[in-house]
């Protein structure tokens, strides 16, 4: 029986649903922001607009967020693209696509790591199952 359930999970860290107002910023020639969805020590996922319907390429990104009493910033994570994929073809405007990106983090420095688990305490808002 080729049940979903029943393959074995591949993901090392727990995955957590991140509020809205936490943005990353996809970094290559221009920078491309995003609302983090999920988020683990490992990877996450972010939604973002894309003019022309691609992918940019790059291979580090940035996490900021906000609330009322702090901030969050966490600078040039390296990043490996697991996958990407559209999620509407045009908005309602018909000037851009909305795009799903899910990326693993490289090696993070243990100052990012810090500041990671930080953020997933303080902007998480429940595990993903």
């Amino acid at each position: 029986m080729n049940d979903d359930r029943m393959q074995t999970e591949r993901r090392q860290h727990q995955r957590y649903r991140v509020q809205k107002n936490a943005l990353a910023l996809l970094r290559n020639k221009s920078i491309y922001p995003g609302h983090i969805t999920e988020i683990s020590l490992g990877g996450m996922a972010f939604q973002y607009h894309s003019s022309n319907g691609k992918t940019p390429e790059a291979s580090e990104l940035d996490i900021i967020s906000a609330n009322y009493t702090e901030a969050v910033l966490i600078r040039h994570i390296g990043i490996k693209t697991v996958y990407d994929l559209a999620i509407s073809k045009k908005n309602v405007e018909g000037s851009t696509y909305l795009r799903k990106h899910v990326v693993r983090f490289g090696t993070l420095s243990r100052g990012q790591k810090s500041k990671l688990k930080h953020f997933i305490q303080a902007y998480s808002s429940g595990r993903v199952s």
